[in-house]
């Protein structure tokens, strides 16, 4: 089929029409459910290693292989939008997403239930950024901002809803519903886009996929990520399997960004945006942050459940002050931006954050609970005032003409961040836990919760703390390098020579 540009004036004109708002609308429903599933399954780590009887250097994969997988969608999302349509590629990905939920809710074991999160990983990774393209084509420059706060939602309430949804379902019904209750979303979502999205992306055969790119970091990231985990289970960094997928994965990815930066054709990850000093700096420190953010998002649940005896449910609801931390550090961010500048609210984020995680690094048995739950919510807010003025700059640093590019790019290394700070402290705690452990008890599942055995155990969930802390400080080195007020893409970009061309040109707009 031809494509036919969109009238200049529809796409140009300042109203927004009720196509427009159903299709923001479907696009914010369609992105929920994927974000929900990225939180709701951090209260499930212990249930999920009693009932599969699997350690915690195991179980954690649940939430690693989702990460992962979403770090592959995202810069496929660009490559499918423009080989296949974006409306087209929306359905697929909530099927796929759809199928990854039903199966996942299904599984025997660990290492199935791993397998289905991937899958599920690669549908929810593919949601949200075609969905953003398609209402971006759609909308047109004058009318995207105002849409684009309803898109947003999704990703203000799913980290806040998301433990304690999970709560609710684990302690009322069971841990297969934490999957099962996407299908409903899903299937919804499917339904409005086939009856009410009429504006699609055209298709090109011409689109083409980074393959090269694609083997060398996908393997790579799972190799390291493996190593990793593997030293967790096998007691250190000793082993045959943890040096060899250490090693194997770092070459990969060694390889893969000198092809990157040598390349003259468009690649999987554009790393030459490295040059943008604003850009790096951005980049990095959200890096670094989300290692510290989605690190602790299996020790402290794990910490209530099993030290303090709570339910699945009480342990997501002391949670919830990080969340609401969060959120009114985005509420508050544009003010605070514009009295502080970029540079002076990301340090002051940083150094929150640290304060907030300095009681959790010195956790023991009997804390104060008042303090803890203020000094989450001080960690929460110093993670949305540096977190969210980092992605702000990068994005602004470079010309219009390569923000797809940036926005891949970002996103891909704040999953990545995610995944290794998951994994990372996720072994910390295993060997902590390894050496704490009576004999005859293997595993933190066979612990009676709150029992004196888990008592003793309270001072091992303080490791991982010190770690995120480390994390959030070497934060700070880029933060001194970011811009005081927001840049202007060119004059901050640092010479629009160090920055490459655009993907390719927006593809044409069909109406169905």
């Amino acid at each position: 089929m031809k494509a036919n540009k969109a009238p200049v004036e529809a796409v140009g004109s300042d109203r927004v029409t009720p196509e427009l708002w159903w299709l923001s609308g479907i696009m914010a429903l369609g992105g929920f459910a994927s974000l929900l599933d990225a939180t709701i399954i951090n209260v499930a780590i212990g249930p999920l290693a009693k009932v599969f009887d699997s350690d915690l250097a195991t179980v954690q994969w649940v939430v690693t292989g989702y990460l992962l997988a979403i770090t592959a969608a995202i810069p496929m999302s660009g490559w499918a939008t423009a080989r296949f349509g974006a409306k087209q590629t929306v359905i697929f990905s909530q099927v796929v997403f759809l199928l990854g939920s039903l199966l996942s809710g299904l599984a025997w074991s660990a290492p199935t239930l791993i397998i289905f999160r991937v899958i599920q990983g690669i549908g929810g990774g593919l949601a949200v950024p075609v969905g953003q393209a398609l209402l971006a084509q759609a909308a047109g420059p004058k009318r995207l901002g105002r849409l684009m706060s309803i898109v947003t939602i999704p990703a203000l309430f799913a980290p806040l809803i998301g433990p304690s949804l999970g709560g609710v379902l684990i302690d009322h019904l069971s841990w297969r519903w934490i999957f099962f209750i996407n299908i409903p979303f899903c299937v919804v979502t499917i339904a409005l886009v086939l009856a009410k999205v009429k504006n699609v992306v055209a298709p090109s055969a011409g689109a083409r996929l980074d393959l090269t790119g694609l083997v060398l970091l996908l393997p790579g990231l799972a190799l390291l990520v493996y190593g990793l985990s593997e030293a967790g289970s096998a007691g250190g960094f000793g082993s045959g399997k943890v040096i060899g997928g250490l090693l194997v994965g770092a070459v990969l990815l060694l390889a893969f960004g000198v092809r990157a930066l040598r390349i003259r054709t468009e690649g999987l990850l554009d790393l030459r945006l490295f040059k943008v000093a604003n850009f790096r700096s951005g980049t990095l420190a959200g890096f670094l942050m989300s290692m510290a953010m989605y690190g602790v998002l299996i020790p402290l649940p794990m910490y209530y459940q099993v030290v303090r005896g709570t339910s699945v449910l009480n342990s997501a609801l002391l949670l919830l002050p990080q969340s609401l931390g969060y959120l009114l550090a985005i509420v508050l961010m544009n003010a605070l931006t514009a009295k502080l500048g970029v540079r002076n609210l990301t340090i002051i984020g940083i150094v929150l954050a640290l304060v907030g995680t300095v009681p959790y690094a010195l956790i023991d048995a009997h804390p104060n609970q008042l303090l803890l739950g203020a000094t989450l919510m001080v960690r929460g807010f110093g993670l949305g005032a540096s977190m969210m003025p980092t992605m702000t700059v990068s994005f602004a640093s470079v010309p219009k003409e390569t923000a797809p590019s940036a926005t891949s790019a970002f996103n891909v290394f704040q999953r990545v961040g995610a995944s290794l700070g998951t994994t990372v402290l996720a072994v910390v705690l295993q060997q902590q836990l390894k050496d704490k452990l009576p004999v005859g008890v293997p595993s933190l599942g066979q612990v009676e919760p709150g029992g004196t055995v888990a008592r003793g155990l309270a001072e091992s969930f303080g490791a991982p703390f010190w770690w995120a802390m480390i994390f959030t400080a070497l934060a700070l080195l880029p933060a001194f390098f970011l811009p005081g007020r927001r840049p202007a893409a060119d004059t901050a970009a640092g010479g629009a020579s160090d920055v490459p061309p655009a993907r390719e040109s927006e593809p044409a707009i069909l109406t169905d």
